[in-house]
């Protein structure tokens, strides 16, 4: 078994942008063996300790071909899975396609939930831990992204469950709940791809999200990802973790919000921030 602080293997998912290419560089510096996922090979820089995996986490033959690479790097069993990969669907209900909803779905829960499942006996031999990327919309609501945080509160209800069944077994399993971090995430949105409906006030609040995202995008000052990587890190390394982890100061003020202010008053409020992000200038 890894003792606490010990450097082991780990094998972490999307990361060719964002939280998961700053968890590489960081496992890396820490001297853990990395096996990285990425859709998107060809950005990601060769290195030591460092095994790159060309594959997409939401294919059947692909996640097969991962466990093999498991199996076959760590005999001893994994450390660690940390599940990154994932992307947001935005748009109104009624104007998203049955492809697109079934494509959240797949990507952002059905992915990291197979996966986990097949290397099981792995984590299981080496007492390892899940760490599942969450997001502040994994315990709260936003408009116009009904379908990404459904994904993720279904993710958190999985690993919920999991981690009182699998504590039995030395697994551990935690949730990190991100804020906005300049991941680059507005910018990989996949929009509504199904017919708009024909009402002035969709349109209205469609572009209000559109004007609120382009102006979070930009922002200059937006939170550098690496201190997401540095708390799963940690987290890895722990002897024993906490089921969530929240980073951000955003994310602290709505769970505050959701789950310390009476269900009237929180209501209030979101409403209102809700009516904010969709009248945007």
């Amino acid at each position: 078994m890894r003792s606490q602080g010990h450097a082991g293997q780990v094998l972490i998912t999307g990361c060719s942008s964002g939280f998961g290419k700053k968890m590489v560089e960081r496992f890396l510096k820490a001297g853990w063996k990395v096996l990285a996922t990425s859709r998107k090979p060809e950005q990601m820089e060769q290195q030591g300790n460092l095994w790159i995996l060309p594959y997409n986490v939401a294919s059947e033959t692909d996640r097969a071909d991962i466990t093999r690479c498991v199996t076959e790097i760590c005999p001893n069993g994994l450390d660690c899975l940390i599940n990154n990969a994932g992307y947001g669907l935005a748009g109104p209900l009624e104007a998203l396609s049955e492809t697109q909803i079934r494509q959240q779905f797949e990507v952002n829960f059905f992915a990291p939930l197979l996966l986990t499942q097949a290397l099981l006996p792995s984590l299981r031999k080496a007492k390892g831990r899940v760490i599942n990327i969450s997001s502040v919309l994994g315990f709260t609501g936003m408009p116009m992204q009904s379908l990404y945080v459904a994904s993720k509160f279904a993710l958190e209800g999985l690993s919920e469950s999991l981690h009182y069944e699998l504590a039995a077994h030395g697994i551990q399993v935690a949730l990190v709940e991100p804020g906005g971090f300049r991941t680059g995430f507005a910018d990989s949105m996949d929009w509504a791809a199904g017919v708009m409906p024909d009402h002035p006030l969709y349109h209205q609040q469609f572009e209000g999200y559109r004007r609120f995202l382009r102006r979070v995008s930009t922002r200059e000052k937006g939170k550098d990802p690496a201190q997401v990587a540095e708390v799963v890190l940690e987290l890895a390394s722990r002897a024993t973790i906490p089921l969530r982890v929240r980073v951000g100061d955003d994310t602290q003020a709505l769970y505050y919000i959701r789950r310390t202010l009476p269900q009237q008053i929180a209501d209030a409020v979101l409403r209102r921030v809700s009516r904010h992000i969709l009248q945007a200038n």
